[in-house]
């Protein structure tokens, strides 16, 4: 009896100290700008901590891995090394970088175990191209056709292979020739080109460039162009050109909800209620986890999405969005789906001031939602 509770407490020992271990790590800040002529500043550096769950007793050995060469592309800043539980690094060539992290458990011990933890492009290292946002801030008003040229110069280089920031310029420069009603036979398929630009750079885009005010600004520029002048003249108009706006806008709106209602609606109008049905099945249900923020502001384009994360709404965004609940709720109740007072009730603080929401939502035939 006594070698077999010997034997229980081993083993039970043994179980103790392989308990499962996980690592992660995190950063602060994920974009950064290269040292520059190896002056060192605070903005250079970025501190990443690892985080490792408390198990058994341990003793942990680090071993940090980066992308790319150490010492030419980036370098440990001092007081770091590749076997520090957290790191601080800085950069000299843009790019994105990908980081592990490796962790040994009691290493030359008989329970040794190896744990690791890897995020692809999880920093990115971004020039903010001077001569381009000079060229977009020219007074009185940027020569659009030279960004476009200047900017065209740049996403083709090697060096910038993996940056969105030229990519947004050039877009910025298309948008302005929308703008200026230019006429170059060169620039015919201007708009075409800006949406086109603007989708390569959200698609380069791993770690928020494209969330710098400067950028919003001119997505929502760019988003309000096209709803005032194709979504909502079409809205009840040629499902055709309705259907090519929806496109644009899905490639331009870092929030596809929004324009999801939209093309809902759009494939119940052209015949397609399947594709409709399944569209409203996927988004409806996230949409109703959507909270909005606290403001004063008529809009607040501040919301967190079905899964907690916070997220910015353009202004475009917002209208969109109301836009596509009013018109799915029109076509759900066509349908008789009861969804449809499920969706408005839930938009309707959002839009409360809005008059055509209200007199939709208000109406005959949405009354019941309202006594509900």
């Amino acid at each position: 009896m006594k070698r077999i509770l010997l034997l229980s407490i081993s083993l039970l020992a043994l179980s103790l100290s392989s308990v499962a271990q996980s690592v992660t790590f995190s950063a602060a800040k994920r974009l950064v700008e290269p040292v520059f002529e190896r002056v060192i500043k605070p903005e250079n550096i970025v501190e990443i901590k690892s985080v490792l769950t408390k198990g058994a007793k341990i003793t942990p050995t680090y071993l940090w891995t980066i992308s790319g060469v150490k010492g030419k592309d980036w370098d440990f800043e001092k007081g770091s090394t590749e076997n520090s539980p957290s790191i601080k690094l800085t950069f000299n060539k843009l790019g994105n970088y990908t980081v592990n992290l490796t962790v040994i458990l009691n290493k030359d011990k008989d329970d040794e175990n190896e744990i690791s933890y890897e995020l692809e492009d999880y920093i990115t290292v971004r020039s903010v191209f001077p001569e381009l946002a000079a060229l977009y801030a020219q007074k009185p008003k940027p020569n659009y056709k030279k960004l476009v040229e200047r900017a065209s110069d740049f996403v083709v280089k090697p060096k910038y292979a993996n940056d969105p920031t030229p990519y947004l310029f050039l877009a910025k420069g298309y948008l302005g020739l929308v703008q200026e009603g230019n006429s170059d036979p060169e620039f015919e398929g201007a708009l075409e080109e800006c949406v086109s630009s603007l989708a390569t750079a959200k698609e380069m885009d791993k770690n928020g460039v494209l969330n710098d005010v400067e950028h919003q600004n001119f997505i929502n520029e760019l988003e309000m162009l096209l709803l005032k002048e194709y979504l909502e003249v079409q809205l009840e108009g040629d499902m055709v050109e309705l259907g090519e706006a929806i496109e644009f806008y899905s490639q331009t709106t870092l929030n596809p909800i929004c324009i999801k209602f939209v093309e809902a609606y759009h494939k119940y109008k052209t015949k397609n209620a399947k594709a409709a049905n399944l569209i409203w099945a996927s988004e409806m249900p996230k949409l109703l986890k959507y909270e909005r923020g606290e403001t004063d502001e008529k809009y607040n384009n501040s919301f967190k999405n079905e899964l907690g994360e916070s997220i910015q709404f353009t202004e475009a965004d917002v209208l969109v969005l109301k836009y596509g609940v009013m018109y799915s709720a029109i076509a759900l109740k066509e349908l008789k789906n009861i969804k449809a007072c499920e969706i408005l009730k839930k938009v309707d603080p959002w839009f409360q001031f809005e008059k055509d929401f209200r007199e939709l939502f208000e109406g005959s035939d949405f009354n019941s939602c309202v006594k509900n």
